[in-house]
């Protein structure tokens, strides 16, 4: 078997016939993942060739994306020795604490990577994280500095530049640079280098028969390279910053160009200050050293070690300063803003119904009985009944899409219940409506699980045409015993399942149904949407009496169900 780097180097210098392509590109992003790649390296050097053999676009990032699959990935992860090594380290130093030996490891780069209080901000302003994915660089990328000091300046006036390493400023009115529509390729692959190259963030010398100095005081240049890029992205769009463009470093970073248009140095001062304080308030430290007006920046439309400075968008946020600082004063408490009944002239639709009269998108449902009473092969009973339309407990169910997260059994023995309970049911075991993920003994914090289940539901829907409605979970208290969450120690383990729950349905609008031992989790059962309750029939073993509470509608009237493996019955 080829190295992975040997891999590499033959697609790259290959040419594919055209019924062989994708697959050559899939070996060879999956050999750059293991090298230690990242996506977008990944989908710069090997999606250009490939697109230049004729893939498209889309087709290229899907293939590429499915290259860099977490499960495939953590799944190896379980039989690489250095991590089995620390594994048994951390189990004899601190066997409480230690994962279970069956552990799977989650690449981190697949996630959000959005802390608590970022996400706070992105649900407190009702903005999808989805959209905040990094873009891709335009096809004429190379002309990016035309577009960012056509936007951003006018004609006659002149901006100062120069390659990152080198004290060499050079300058050139705004008209000379974006009149180059032919040479500005070769242009700007002359200021490819090692370090990038800069630009300055406001003009260095105004137009002819300019009547003051606004012109030096137009933007500052915020980023913070600590932060991963999404979670950049995150806090610009979620505090409305006045961004006049936004640009990818080719490195760690994305560097706003907030519109500051102070009137001289000290309206600037006043106005960097208030920014730079207002973000250092909401989590967001930004780099310093960008504070003065003649800062030179990122200039987008070069290479930086091979890697793409580019423009990701101009004009997002606020219109200008001004009216940033008034939505700051007015809104930015990190709660929701108000909401006026006049916006809608009419009731909305009722949400299309789950499970009918019980159970829609985006609602919580609880299953509660009895211990060691068959709640698991409820729960999968109840994702094989939606998955076909089938009634569950006397009720209809839609037909769509459902997503079993499973901490209990290995992968063997879940699908064996699959099948044995789609037997009884009389349904096809291998339907691809039902999803599932095995994550018996998962390490993972319970913010990172909320996030990684809404990436892996976002990226279905997204890449597989897959739209998961109803999110199983089971058993949901299995995220109270990872190490991460044992180190949390919160005083109340009920409250931390239900911030789960939450920002799971917040970031997927999808419904998550769990279980529950009767007497057990009473703060998820009464958070529920949704709970059916089973209570033994005293002298009819087996036998129970089923009560339903809706929040919605009226309390249903009791019925009876019994047990006979593996299903319930009426």
């Amino acid at each position: 078997m080829d190295s992975p780097k040997v891999t590499i180097n033959n697609f790259l210098k290959s040419n594919h016939a055209p019924n062989e392509l994708k697959a050559a590109l899939f070996r060879a992003a999956e050999a750059a993942h293991s090298e230690g790649w990242t996506f977008m390296e990944t989908s710069f050097q090997l999606g250009s060739k490939a697109k230049e053999e004729g893939l498209s676009a889309d087709e290229t990032e899907s293939v590429i994306r499915r290259a860099f699959s977490t499960e495939k990935r953590s799944q190896e992860r379980t039989d690489e020795a250095p991590k089995q090594a620390a594994q048994q380290q951390a189990q004899q130093a601190a066997p409480r604490m230690a994962a279970p030996a069956q552990a799977v490891y989650l690449d981190p780069r697949m996630s959000f990577e959005l802390d608590t209080q970022s996400l706070e901000l992105l649900q407190n302003h009702r903005i999808d994280p989805e959209a905040l994915t990094i873009p891709w660089p335009s096809p004429d990328w190379r002309k990016d500095l035309a577009k960012l000091i056509g936007a951003l300046f006018l004609p006659g006036e002149t901006i100062a530049f120069k390659v990152s390493n080198t004290a060499n400023v050079t300058e050139e009115k705004v008209s000379v640079i974006t009149s180059q529509t032919n040479e500005i390729r070769k242009i700007m692959k002359s200021l490819d280098s090692a370090e990038g190259a800069l630009i300055g963030a406001n003009v260095s010398k105004p137009e002819d028969g300019a009547q003051d100095e606004t012109w030096k005081f137009r933007y500052v240049v915020v980023d913070n390279p600590k932060m991963t890029l999404a979670k950049q992205l995150a806090y610009y769009k979620a505090l409305n910053l006045p961004c006049a463009a936004l640009v990818n470093t080719g490195s760690n970073s994305v560097q706003a160009w907030v519109k500051v248009a102070a009137a001289d140095a000290e309206e600037y001062s006043e106005r960097v200050e208030f920014l730079f304080k207002t973000l250092e308030e909401q989590g967001f430290k930004a780099d310093e050293s960008n504070k003065k007006p003649d800062s030179m920046v990122r200039m987008p439309g070069v290479l930086r070690s091979g890697k793409q400075q580019y423009l990701i968008g101009l004009e997002q946020g606020a219109k200008d300063f001004n009216e940033w600082k008034e939505w700051v004063e007015y809104s930015l408490d990190g709660k929701p803003l108000i909401e006026q009944a006049s916006d809608t002239v009419e009731a909305p639709k009722p949400d299309k119904a789950i499970i009918e009269g019980k159970l829609n998108a985006g609602e919580f449902f609880v299953f509660t009985a009895p211990k060691k009473s068959g709640k698991s092969f409820a729960l999968l009973d109840l994702a094989l009944s939606v998955c076909h339309g089938k009634k569950w407990f006397g009720n209809g169910t839609t037909e769509g899409d459902v997503l079993y997260v499973d901490f209990q059994f290995t992968r063997t023995a879940f699908l064996n219940r699959v099948y044995r309970l789609s037997g009884a049911m009389g349904t096809d075991p291998s339907t691809p409506r039902l999803g599932f993920l095995n994550l018996r003994g998962t390490t993972m914090s319970p913010l990172e699980f909320a996030q990684f289940v809404a990436k892996r539901v976002r990226g279905a829907k997204k890449l597989e045409n897959h739209d998961y409605k109803l999110i199983v979970i089971d058993p949901i208290t299995a995220l109270l015993h990872s190490p991460k969450a044992l180190r949390q120690n919160s005083s109340n383990p009920e409250h931390t399942l239900m911030q789960i729950v939450d920002t799971i349905i917040s970031l997927t609008g999808s419904a998550v149904a769990v279980a529950t031992s009767k007497g057990e989790e009473q703060y998820l059962v009464s958070c529920a949407d949704t709970n059916i309750v089973l209570d033994p029939v005293e002298g009819r073993p087996n036998v129970f009496q089923v009560n339903s509470f809706t929040r919605n509608s009226a309390k249903a009237f009791a019925s009876e169900c019994s047990w006979r493996y593996p299903q319930f019955t009426f």
